[in-house]
């Protein structure tokens, strides 16, 4: 594993993350890229060697993040509202070892409450890898949470 690549990664991601769709700090810390071209959201990332599993391929819990993301990215894009994973089923189709991939992330059905959603991630020459189908509680505008500052555990340097 390239440790400085990781390094540089997680100080990256320390110094540009806010507490907000796109830019939180896993999304930060993997690189996630967001587009959204009418009701599709893709995600693009690098595929990086600390991301990777004993067998030298990208891990299956960065592959369900991505996949997770995407979605829920596309249903607050979408709808202007947060939901909530209620279920994920993934399928696991070929390894991804890199330089990057891609996910695609679009509706099945819409609903006023619940949601269905599938995404599918290509590795970099463009094999299907994994596929995924979800269910999603939609939040109504007065469940959202209120916005909590994140906890500071880095110095003030490494922010700016």
């Amino acid at each position: 594993m390239d440790e400085n690549a990781a390094r540089e990664a997680f100080e990256t991601a320390l110094c540009e993350y806010r507490p907000e769709f796109e830019s939180f700090f896993l999304s930060r810390l993997v690189g996630l890229e967001f587009t959204y071209i009418d009701e599709t959201c893709r995600v693009r990332f690098p595929v990086r060697d600390f991301m990777f599993n004993p067998q030298g391929s990208l891990h299956g819990g960065v592959i369900a993040f991505v996949l997770d993301a995407a979605m829920g990215h596309l249903l607050k894009h979408s709808l202007g509202v947060p939901g909530a994973t209620l279920e994920i089923k993934v399928q696991y189709l070929a390894p991804v070892r890199g330089p990057y991939a891609r996910c695609e992330a679009r509706f099945l059905r819409k609903g006023q409450s619940v949601c269905y959603l599938e995404a599918r991630l290509f590795d970099a020459g463009k094999v299907l890898a994994a596929a995924a189908t979800s269910t999603w509680r939609v939040s109504k505008p007065k469940e959202q949470p209120a916005r909590r500052q994140p906890i500071s555990v880095h110095s003030e340097r490494q922010r700016k």
